[in-house]
């Protein structure tokens, strides 16, 4: 999706997100008044969920807005970074959230023990739940596909965002149902149903965050990733041993640094057109927005042209 430019790509961006805002608030408004009137702590734990969910679909149109400015004469490789920042800022945000969650949920299952009554779930909450699964998922899959498309971090990472929300729903449509269809002995299942959500938020902020981290410390993209840059490379006619390969992703795209040999009978412009050739490769295989750079150095082998 090279072809993509900034105003199309942070078009997109934007719808997208402003699905996912709005959907956000019907579901929040749904949870919030079915888990206080059907006295469910999973659904309400799950409201806060949909209202981190609110908050990051605001994070990503801040990130999008910023990050799709070309580059300019203060930021020679654009803004890409912001949408990494934002990202992170999503899943702090997460994290606080599901550390409230998980204490919450955890203090109601020792009340539970000590013989202190707990709140029996109405349908309403059981049925609000089953409502969530359905519109998260379909939230998961609209994002995600919109964010591969145009190599959004933000994006994806939101997409993700929506399917956690509708894997804690699934837990807490089985927590309520428990608790609703069982009887009292099963009440505890609700708060065990808020814990679950806890986990599954919890898992998700640990490899987002890692994943964000690392970008913002220019780790390089892997090996798998420069493997097939060197044998993008290596069939290019006239480059020989590319070597000195440094990789790393700003934002929706990525850097290339690289070393190549080329015969040293050749004019510089046969040179350059050899280089030239290799970048529009590697464009055409990781978008026209990548930033590419390559240093030419002749090649000798034992004192002879190969």
């Amino acid at each position: 999706m090279g072809n993509v430019n900034f105003k199309e790509r942070a078009t997109i961006a934007r719808r997208v997100t402003w699905v996912g805002i709005i959907w956000n608030l019907v579901l929040i408004a749904i949870k919030f008044v079915a888990g206080f009137l059907a006295h469910s702590s999973a659904l309400i734990a799950d409201a806060f969920h949909s209202v981190s969910d609110f908050g990051s679909d605001i994070a990503v149109l801040i990130s999008v807005r910023l990050s799709n400015r070309p580059v300019d004469d203060t930021h020679h490789y654009g803004h890409g970074k912001i949408e990494t920042l934002a990202s992170i800022i999503i899943t702090v945000f997460l994290f606080f959230v599901a550390i409230g969650i998980l204490i919450k949920g955890s203090l109601k299952i020792i009340d539970f023990y000590k013989g202190v009554p707990l709140d029996h779930p109405g349908l309403a909450a059981f049925l609000a739940a089953i409502l969530s699964i359905i519109v998260k998922e379909g939230l998961y899959q609209y994002t995600l596909k919109k964010g591969q498309q145009i190599k959004s971090s933000a994006l994806i990472a939101n997409a993700w965002h929506h399917r956690t929300d509708a894997f804690t729903s699934i837990a807490v449509s089985v927590g309520i149902g428990g608790a609703y269809f069982l009887g009292k002995q099963y009440l505890i299942m609700d708060p065990i149903a808020a814990i679950l959500v806890s986990v599954f938020i919890l898992n998700y902020v640990r490899t987002s965050f890692q994943e964000g981290i690392n970008e913002l410390l220019e780790a390089s993209l892997g090996q798998e990733m420069t493997d097939q840059i060197m044998e993008i490379s290596k069939q290019v006619n006239g480059v020989y041993l590319p070597h000195n390969l440094k990789t790393r992703r700003i934002g929706n795209t990525i850097a290339i640094d690289m070393h190549i040999k080329v015969k040293p009978t050749l004019s510089v412009v046969e040179a350059h057109q050899i280089a030239s050739d290799l970048e529009n490769a590697l464009k055409k295989e990781f978008g026209e927005d990548s930033f590419i750079s390559i240093h030419v150095e002749p090649y000798y082998q034992e004192g002879h042209l190969k």
